[in-house]
């Protein structure tokens, strides 16, 4: 009975604790990612006050699924450190009590939690962050016009690992000495849906220098959300393009070209369209892509994500086999240690489950690089155990 009534003692402690911190890191990991995706939260807060509550709600999964295994790390270092401190461990050893059943129902709630975990990483976090996306895009795309008419203008960057439709239609206005175009702005001084008027389109490097200026009189529009397109046919267009990287505000070109019709769509990638990202598929369709013998280089992405996820979702219970005994001998000494161990724990973790997958990156079993970590601390715990043993 006495030994009942002690799990649950334990098992509340640590919900408490573990709640507590894992719902610290999730605010803070939530608030990094909607810093990061500020201006979409801008628009969804001018069209629709909701859609910032379904934005948000939609990164939740995502942002406890990193908070959960680094947020039990620090309660547990932080509770075993503040009982071993208080000697409630020797006290409770004193009772007849073993240290089995003192670290069963730590184990049996580590385990509960990494099995929670991998559910968040593989299939919660992934499913609900893809629908974030393309609310995201959605949000994007109507308020496009609206952008214009509020800021004057708007800006894409352009990745240079783009469409061949991207491509093909940049190679016919930029040469080959004019640079690679790094970013884009366009601003409009009247416009409907399909119709834009006075576009003027501003091309440039990686320098911020300008390459090219576009002044297009009437301007034919198509958007292609599943796509993520968006199509400019250019009439009376007035081009100004810059050459040898010379300052466009002091002259830099001398050449001036008048068109009527420019015969090659232009073609901006301003969103990801329904492009399917490896990082936001579920278990079945990630495990799926995981199989296909067909296109090795997806196969080999889907695995490496597929054991990333699992490995930070199991990530609790090896953790724990490494910061139960190791936190109790800490707490003897200094409790504000525990808090410092718990966080290097977690910094170790990604950091050697970072390095490992950048050195065996070109290994056929890359896959496995994050599992690294759990059997890092799988080792140390046996290490410590052993040398504990008298």
């Amino acid at each position: 009975m006495c030994s009942i009534m002690l799990s649950r003692h334990i098992l509340w402690e640590l919900v408490k604790a573990t709640f507590i911190s894992v719902t610290i890191l999730t605010v803070l990991l939530l608030y990094g990612n909607l810093t990061r995706y500020e201006d979409v939260f801008f628009k969804a807060f001018e069209q629709n006050s909701t859609v910032i509550l379904d934005l948000t709600l939609l990164l939740l999964p995502y942002a406890i699924s990193m908070a959960i295994p680094f947020g039990y790390t620090i309660a547990l270092a932080l509770l075993v450190g503040r009982w071993a401190s208080h000697r409630e461990v020797v006290a409770v050893k004193s009772l007849g009590v073993s240290s089995v059943s003192l670290a069963l129902p730590i184990y049996a709630y580590s385990c509960v939690l990494s099995m929670f975990g991998m559910f968040a990483t593989l299939e919660w976090g992934p499913v609900n962050r893809a629908e974030f996306d393309k609310l995201r895009e959605q949000v994007l795309w109507e308020n496009l016009s609206h952008l214009m008419v509020e800021e004057g203008e708007v800006s894409f960057p352009i990745d240079q690992n783009t469409d061949d439709q991207m491509k093909k239609s940049f190679s016919s206005l930029l040469d080959k000495e004019a640079g690679e175009v790094n970013r884009v702005t366009l601003s409009v001084s009247e416009f409907s849906e399909e119709f834009w008027k006075n576009l003027r389109i501003t091309f440039f490097d990686h320098q911020n220098r300008i390459l090219m200026v576009i002044n297009s009189g009437q301007t034919f529009v198509t958007k292609s959300i599943e796509k993520g397109f968006l199509t400019l046919d250019l009439h009376q267009v007035d081009l100004e393009p810059v050459h040898s990287h010379d300052n466009f505000f002091r002259g830099g070109s001398d050449l001036f070209l008048k068109v009527s019709h420019w015969n090659q769509p232009l073609v901006l990638k301003i969103g990801e369209g329904k492009k399917k990202n490896f990082k936001r598929l579920g278990f079945i369709e990630l495990y799926n892509k995981s199989m296909d013998s067909k296109n090795m280089r997806q196969r080999i992405l889907a695995r490496s994500i597929l054991h990333k996820n699992a490995a930070v979702g199991a990530a609790p219970f090896f953790i724990t086999l490494l910061v139960l005994p190791t936190s109790i001998i800490l707490g003897r000494k200094e409790g504000i240690l525990n808090l410092f161990f718990g966080i290097v724990i977690c910094v170790s973790f990604y950091v050697i489950g970072t390095i490992g997958a950048n050195f065996f990156e070109n290994h056929i079993w890359s896959y496995l690089a994050w599992w690294i970590p759990n059997l890092f601390f799988l080792f140390l715990s046996i290490l410590f155990t052993m040398r504990s043993i008298p």
